[in-house]
């Protein structure tokens, strides 16, 4: 099957050590420039950074210097002469704070307290939102609107108690109704219950009451109730106004853990921290950013020059080395080869020297031995010069019309004086095949080879098949079948390399110099076909390929 010559090696085998020391020269110093341009490039950008974060401190705390006005400017919202309830409705329902006490000119709590909420006008109320119960629905909703009126008009005189009470009625008689009062009376008087409030002023202090904060009015005789919740929403507004571009500041209560950034929040909100977050981080530095995406660009760019000419070279050096090998390769089986049939008919001639007088009829015998010898050394320098002038492009193909029996009828007489005594050689040509295009000569090597392959690789007793029929009703179809050896799959694309051979222990110690194959693939290349293997390890080969048939032939 021309695949009596060891394979070029891989070319990993004898030059892996070389490749890998040019592929260790190219990617090590790449390697290392990409990581020091990327150490220097994160320290720059690390730098730039820690300088932003300095900016944005030194503006943290510019704006915890500037809270200290702002609440001061609200406690002074609380301050107000006048009549206390009609004080705290300017505080709760203009939505100063969630709730307030109010005090006396002697300290004591004016409004809300909790004296007893029994009065003429709370029974007058009373009456009336017993009645509205058992009103119609559209009549209900006229008298609700009106008693909630009145309970919400804090010019009237009414305790706190008995206007709470009164409120928490109307509520389970219309949920809906608008007392924007009752939950800021309800809150004063659960932080009186939890403590006795005493102004403190310029600061906003935690309560007894849990999760309820108080600012005391500049004069100190108000005192403001303010949710956590509430807090938190009011200093957001407050950092809102004053955060510059790019950045925005958080006030933190006392239970919640503050980061790194932290700063207390002052004298006015005592255990309150401050903190700020970037919007945008990727915008701290552009500058840097677009720095390291230029040198990461250039550096690639270097990376990537280096690794084309890495690669150009490694190629270009493996040509080379396979190369030589198939010269070292070629000239070892030559040699061989030509050796073999040289020694053999110098044994004979010397044989025939050596009498003193010529037997008839051994020299006869020796005679026809020296031919069979000289048509083999003929073969084998035939298979150089073919491969040579067809691989160079120096063969030019003559096609002609060709009858299919007398192409295999050429092959087998060429190759019957050296078939074994075990071959059984079969012919099948299908009768009234048409001619094929074909340049004869070239085909009838092509055969010659597929039978040499098949002679040599067969099992004893040889079993060699030569086929030729009709394909598709436009070519006729060359097959040569064997009992051999077989072809594993995975070698069944590489036999028709140029010097290629399987395991030795599948072909055993032939003749040839692996050129049959290859001649066979470019005769058949050259008629603008291709040739087919079935095989399989031990169950023999088959090799086939077509040829056009010649203009105006049609298959019967």
């Amino acid at each position: 099957m021309g695949i009596t010559l060891r394979p070029p090696r891989g070319w990993l085998d004898g030059s892996g050590g070389l490749f890998a020391l040019l592929a260790l020269l190219t990617l090590l110093p790449a390697s290392c420039v990409l990581w020091f341009m990327n150490d220097a490039l994160t320290r720059e950008s690390a730098s730039a950074q820690q300088r932003v974060l300095e900016a944005y401190r030194g503006q943290l705390r510019l704006v915890r210097a500037r809270l200290d006005p702002i609440w001061r400017g609200q406690a002074g919202r609380l301050s107000g002469a006048g009549d206390p309830e009609r004080q705290f409705d300017r505080i709760v329902a203009g939505g100063i704070a969630d709730g307030a006490v109010l005090l006396g000119p002697d300290g004591t709590v004016a409004f809300p307290d909790r004296r007893d909420g029994r009065s003429p006008a709370a029974a007058v109320l009373d009456q009336e939102i017993a009645a509205a119960a058992g009103l119609t629905p559209e009549a209900r909703v006229e008298a609700v609107e009106t008693i909630a009126a009145r309970l919400n008009d804090y010019t009237a005189p009414l305790p706190a108690m008995a206007r709470l009470q009164l409120m928490t009625r109307l509520r389970s008689l219309a949920a809906n109704v608008q007392l924007p009062t009752q939950a800021a009376l309800a809150l004063s008087l659960e932080v009186l219950d939890a403590e006795r409030p005493s102004p403190v002023p310029e600061v906003i202090r935690q309560t007894a009451a849990p999760d309820i904060w108080a600012l005391t009015s500049t004069d100190g005789r108000a005192i403001a109730f303010y949710r956590t919740g509430r807090l938190e929403s009011m200093m957001h507004d407050i950092l809102h106004q004053v955060a510059p571009a790019g950045i925005t500041f958080i006030a933190s209560p006392p239970d919640v853990p503050g980061d790194g950034e932290a700063i207390a929040a002052g004298p006015w909100l005592p255990g309150w921290q401050l903190t700020f977050v970037p919007l945008d981080t990727s915008a701290m530095d552009a500058g840097t950013r677009q720095q390291r995406t230029r040198y990461l660009a250039v550096a690639l760019a270097g990376v990537a020059v280096m690794a084309i000419v890495g690669i150009v070279v490694a190629g270009s050096l493996r040509r080379h080395l396979q190369v030589a090998r198939l010269k070292t390769d070629l000239a070892a089986a030559a040699s061989h080869e030509l050796r073999t049939p040289l020694a053999s008919m110098r044994v004979l001639v010397d044989g025939l020297l050596a009498d003193d007088e010529l037997d008839p009829v051994k020299t006869r015998e020796y005679l026809a031995m020296l031919a069979v010898e000289n048509a083999r050394l003929s073969r084998l320098i035939d298979n150089f010069l073919t491969f040579s002038r067809i691989e160079r492009h120096r063969h030019q193909f003559a096609l002609a019309p060709a009858r299919p029996a007398i192409l295999v009828e050429a092959a087998v007489a060429a190759v019957r004086d050296r078939l074994p005594a075990d071959c059984s050689l079969r012919v099948e040509v299908a009768p009234d095949l048409p001619e094929v295009m074909a340049d004869a000569e070239a085909v009838t090597s092509a055969l010659v080879n597929l039978l040499d392959n098949a002679i040599k690789y067969s099992h004893s007793p040889r079993q060699i098949v030569v086929r030729a029929e009709p394909n598709d009703g436009a070519s006729v179809t060359f097959a040569v079948e064997d009992n051999g050896i077989g072809i594993p799959l995975r070698e069944q694309r590489r036999i028709f390399r140029r010097f290629y051979r399987i395991d030795r222990r599948l072909s055993g110690e032939t003749s040839g110099v692996g050129l049959g194959l290859s001649i066979v693939e470019l005769v058949v290349r050259g008629h603008g076909g291709r040739v087919d293997v079935r095989s399989a390890p031990g169950a023999g080969s088959t090799f086939s390929f077509h040829l056009p048939c010649a203009a105006g032939g049609v298959l019967a």
